[in-house]
């Protein structure tokens, strides 16, 4: 057993901050929490003392594509499992995948993540996307009829995903020619045979009317925010009957907006410097800008409408539907650095207007919600599985120390972040 005290506790709950609590873990799970003066803690319990530092809920990435996410377009090296690993050392226990093309690399980290000391995160995903020919996806389901689509998706559903996404969007936001887009026809039979096979069906939808079709059709989520337009009440309304989750993803069109200024805001917000500096310098350096907005010619609407993205996800907020948060790490070039992302997301909704107490429950609680599985992840509740991280700064104070990691526990298990992430360090030439 484990007792961690001292610790000022943030439990993803309603409730108010907990000081000086005691977290006692029995195995994989949390066995008693609450006030010191309240948790007896049992004889021979290994003890971490967290005086002065704070407890929340491990965090969720509900949008990574689990690649390296640097700046620049060499990508050809993916290792997912250790890109799963890094992120468990940035304090993310939960990761959502909206698309990872090898069903059997899906297969295979779903398995490993499930064993209970493999220090990885939660993972769950889609596995393929389906996308239009010649469109927003490499490598995805092309599917020309309904028939093929429905095909596909039970081929998903026998591969054991946990549910499906599809690009519904002709991404005139970065490419000012935009690109092709499914039939509407084989859109709605994805979705369709989604429900038929048990499974949700999210999709990449951030300009308003093509959101607005797809919820129609059923959608039970959006993958991204809505940049292209004010949201309105009929959107509010669709996106309520369907119970519908929207996530967040503001990293990629701040980064998409102004690749130089989304390195420089990495290289500030990267304060214990666990990611060397030629990653940002890369990311300043004007020839890759140059390079950047030639492949991304439209990139100057995702910078004129970001204010639009923000008071979007304030709206929906306050409207009490179900906001995540995600990364969309994986992006060739963008500089989505994996884990670094994830934390700086957090920063950006705080930018839009929500409190930081309010942005800790999107990035816990809500995930578990998303998946259904609140029962078991999200906050810091006995009978939970033991998920959380331990931070030298309040969050609550500055939701940028999510980046002051002192210990992160998943499934009971304890770890320092440096062991966590030394592998990636080397490979990346840090020692």
């Amino acid at each position: 057993m484990k007792a961690i005290t001292g610790a000022t506790l943030i439990d993803g709950t309603s409730r108010a901050p907990i000081r000086n609590a005691v977290i006692v873990i029995a195995g994989n799970r949390i066995d008693d929490v609450g006030p010191a003066q309240d948790i007896d803690i049992p004889k021979g319990a290994e003890v971490i003392d967290a005086t002065g530092k704070f407890v929340i809920p491990g965090l969720a990435d509900m949008h990574n594509h689990l690649g390296r996410g640097s700046f620049g377009f060499d990508q050809t090296t993916t290792d997912h499992r250790q890109h799963l690993a890094d992120l468990l050392g940035w304090g993310v226990t939960l990761v959502f995948s909206p698309g990872i093309n090898d069903l059997d690399a899906f297969a295979e980290l779903k398995r490993r993540s499930l064993e209970p000391s493999a220090p990885y995160p939660h993972f769950l995903g889609v596995g393929r996307q389906f996308s239009a020919a010649g469109g927003h996806v490499v490598g995805g389901y092309e599917s020309e009829t309904p028939e093929q689509a429905r095909a596909s998706v039970r081929e998903l559903a026998a591969a054991g995903v946990d549910a499906v996404k599809l690009v519904y969007s002709p991404v005139i936001y970065a490419i000012k020619a935009g690109l092709p887009v499914l039939e509407t026809a084989v859109m709605r039979s994805v979705i369709d045979e989604a429900h038929r096979q048990g499974l949700k069906a999210y999709v990449h939808a951030p300009i308003l009317s093509f959101a607005k079709e797809a919820l129609r059709a059923g959608a039970d989520g959006l993958v991204h925010g809505i940049i292209s337009d004010p949201v309105d009440a009929e959107f509010i309304a669709l996106m309520k009957k369907n119970r519908a989750v929207y996530q967040t993803t503001h990293s990629i069109f701040e980064a998409a907006g102004d690749i130089a200024g989304w390195a420089r805001r990495g290289a500030a917000f990267d304060r214990r410097g666990l990611v060397p500096r030629t990653e940002f310098e890369t990311g300043m350096n004007p020839a890759f800008v140059q390079e950047w907005q030639s492949l991304w010619d439209n990139h100057s609407y995702m910078e004129e409408r970001l204010p639009v993205l923000q008071a979007n996800t304030r709206k929906v907020f306050d409207a009490g539907l179900l906001v995540v948060s995600g990364s969309d790490t994986g992006n060739a070039g963008a500089g989505l650095l994996n884990g670094l992302t994830a934390q700086l997301e957090l920063q950006l909704l705080v930018e839009s207007g929500l409190s930081p107490r309010q942005v800790l429950d999107i990035a816990t609680i809500n995930a578990a919600r998303m998946l259904g599985r609140e029962h078991d992840l999200g906050s810091v509740e006995a009978g939970k599985l033991a998920d959380l991280v331990i931070l030298d700064g309040d969050p609550l104070a500055d939701i940028g120390n999510v980046h002051r990691i002192f210990r992160v526990v998943k499934g009971g298990i304890v770890y320092r972040q440096a062991d966590l992430l030394r592998s990636t360090a080397r490979s990346r030439g840090r020692q």
